[in-house]
């Protein structure tokens, strides 16, 4: 072979090896391709974790004072499952650039619960006892129907109705009253409860704010019989209740207090339980 033969040949060889090199740097960026598109995916996989921490948020219920079962339970104990990379994306389920999701607070309205109390025995246990007020004396106690045109007692029961209790408590100069109406829907609460906002706001009442208690609430501020006071209105499901405090110095978050009491005193009675909730609620 002559020398030209050589280098003709020499050069076939070179060839040869670079298309073999191309190929294999082409195989090999498929394969980290591919394995790039692998590690994303258990990544992608988690984002639906936020769900259940978004939905715990939202139907948390109340926490509040009010103390209400959390129906968030079954959804905060799920949370865990999507892994550490859920606690971050929770916040934010609509991406980076999505709202925040606000943190279960005290305001936040209880259960709308559409259980009845058209029971006088059960009226009498949702309003404080002296147990439930200790270190308050307890004045005058009366549960009745709606109209107020008979009064229930043990030999008179009072059933399948919608029923009106009150109760009132004094310490020194301080007097709280406790209200209930029973109502025999939550159409019907609301109705009474636009008549109780009204009865406030056609007197020489404000309203003040303060965190919202049972399904809707509104606190007022105004002359009372004893002085100057607080009127808490809250509806609770079928229940419309109100507390008011005089007698001394205003204190809204005494009132609020003696409020998130009764609303717990009910939300009990809905539930089927015997209200026992006291001072320490809320």
């Amino acid at each position: 072979m002559g020398m030209g033969g050589r280098r003709m040949a020499a050069a076939a060889v070179a060839a040869g090896v670079l298309v073999g090199a191309l190929t294999g740097c082409s195989s090999g960026g498929s394969d980290t391709a591919k394995g790039a598109s692998g590690t994303a995916a258990p990544a992608s996989g988690t984002a639906p974790a936020a769900s259940p921490a978004t939905g715990a948020a939202s139907a948390s219920p109340a926490a509040d004072a009010s103390g209400a079962a959390s129906p968030a339970a079954p959804g905060a104990a799920s949370a865990p499952a999507a892994g550490p990379s859920s606690a971050a994306s929770a916040p934010a389920p609509g991406g980076s650039g999505g709202a925040p999701v606000p943190p279960p607070a005290a305001a936040t309205p209880g259960q709308d619960l559409d259980a009845v109390l058209l029971d006088d025995r059960i009226v009498g246990r949702v309003l404080p006892d002296a147990k439930a007020m200790t270190g308050w004396e307890e004045e005058k106690r009366k549960v009745d129907t709606a109209d107020h045109t008979t009064t229930c007692t043990a030999a008179a029961p009072c059933t399948g109705k919608p029923l009106s209790g009150s109760v009132r408590f004094s310490s020194g100069d301080v007097v709280a009253r406790f209200f209930v109406d029973t109502l025999p829907s939550r159409d019907a609460a609301r109705n009474r409860l636009k008549e109780s906002y009204a009865s406030y706001t056609a007197g020489p009442f404000r309203k003040v704010d303060t965190p919202v208690l049972g399904s809707e609430s509104q606190a007022f501020q105004g002359q009372l019989a004893d002085g100057e006071g607080i009127g808490i209105v809250v509806r609770s499901g079928t229940v419309v209740a109100s507390v008011t405090t005089e007698g001394g110095p205003v204190d809204l978050a005494a009132t609020r207090r003696f409020a998130a009491m009764l609303v717990k005193r009910i939300e009990q009675a809905q539930a089927g339980a015997t209200p026992d909730a006291g001072l320490g609620v809320g």
